[in-house]
């Protein structure tokens, strides 16, 4: 048990930490950015890595040992070239309510969330699917009642969140129902509130006010009239592709957006954190080949106008070329 908690705190944070260096900038190097970005990195290698040899029809453990040993150089390299990004800066900051009663509120659905793990019919095409992987070393090759067949079926395999799943079963020797049910969901959730805490500095000047969207966002999260809804729905059934992308990417893009679409401070990295994250969300749906590219480029289109910037749309096109080939 300790050896796989050790196991966790290596591939889930520590791993995500020292990656996440190479996408932050020297204003964003802050530990839970610098996380939620290596996750975002993780997820994005993964894609590309994993696509092709879906596609070949290439073994699992083929998929498996090729992205251990890009994310083990990749951490290397960034301990090397990102060292001065390693400094530890610690501000005294005053405590406020707001702050208090926001983090009160999100360790209390982290906890029940670990504590009462639910489950949902649609494991069918998660868990049931990755534990076949690792059984059978063979990807998307069998139907969810685990019977084996030669077609590849596009909805499953081209979104390869399951086959993402499996390997990180592998990596942290748990068995990939616990990880989905108690694991991921803590690491997800974490991402949400992280990105709309990022997402409400961009908005808001006061300390008070980012709180008090916190705020907002965990009742929502918590109260939310229809389980479908998408607060709710990350919540109840947080490993689904299509909650990560409804409350950990489109959230995220339009953090990014604020960034790379800004003439003050329009840099390339801004642009590579956008293309990985775009990644990231078609790691996890289909659903990303359409939803993406529609909200991004709404914001391209408005953000070229308002700053008389056409090369917006260039950049974002560039950006939503994962969505367009597997969508094609």
């Amino acid at each position: 048990m300790i050896i796989k908690g050790l196991l966790c705190l290596y591939w889930l944070i520590i791993i995500p930490i020292i990656l996440g260096k190479f996408l932050v900038k020297k204003d964003e190097n802050e530990l839970l950015y610098s996380w939620i970005m290596g996750n975002i990195l993780q997820m994005g290698i993964f894609f590309v890595c994993a696509i092709p040899l879906i596609l070949l029809k290439k073994s699992f453990m083929t998929l498996l040992y090729i992205y251990t040993v890009i994310i083990v150089i990749l951490t290397f390299i960034s301990i090397l070239v990102n060292r001065h990004k390693f400094k530890l800066n610690i501000k005294k900051r005053k405590i406020t309510v707001f702050q208090v009663i926001a983090i009160i509120l999100i360790f209390v659905q982290l906890f029940i969330k670990f504590e009462y793990a639910n489950i949902n019919n649609d494991d069918a095409s998660f868990v049931s699917i990755s534990t076949t992987m690792i059984q059978t070393n063979k990807m998307y090759l069998h139907s969810t009642t685990g019977a084996e067949t030669n077609i590849i079926e596009s909805r499953r395999a081209l979104a390869p969140i399951s086959a993402y799943y499996a390997v990180l079963s592998k990596l942290v020797c748990t068995h990939v129902t616990i990880l989905t049910h108690t694991v991921l969901p803590i690491l997800f959730i974490s991402m949400l509130y992280g990105i709309y805490y990022y997402l409400a500095k961009k908005i808001f000047k006061e300390k008070d006010s980012i709180y008090i969207f916190l705020i907002i966002i965990c009742f929502l999260n918590l109260f939310s009239f229809s389980i479908k809804g998408a607060n709710r729905y990350m919540i109840l059934y947080s490993w689904f592709g299509r909650a990560i992308l409804a409350m950990v990417i489109l959230p995220l893009i339009w953090k990014i957006c604020f960034d790379a679409m800004n003439k003050e401070s329009n840099e390339i990295m801004d642009w590579i954190k956008m293309f990985f994250t775009v990644l990231a969300g078609c790691l996890g749906t289909e659903m990303a080949n359409a939803l993406i590219p529609i909200s991004l480029g709404a914001m391209a289109i408005v953000s070229s106008i308002r700053d008389k910037e056409i090369s917006y749309l260039f950049k974002t096109l560039i950006c939503i070329i994962p969505c367009i080939l597997i969508g094609i």
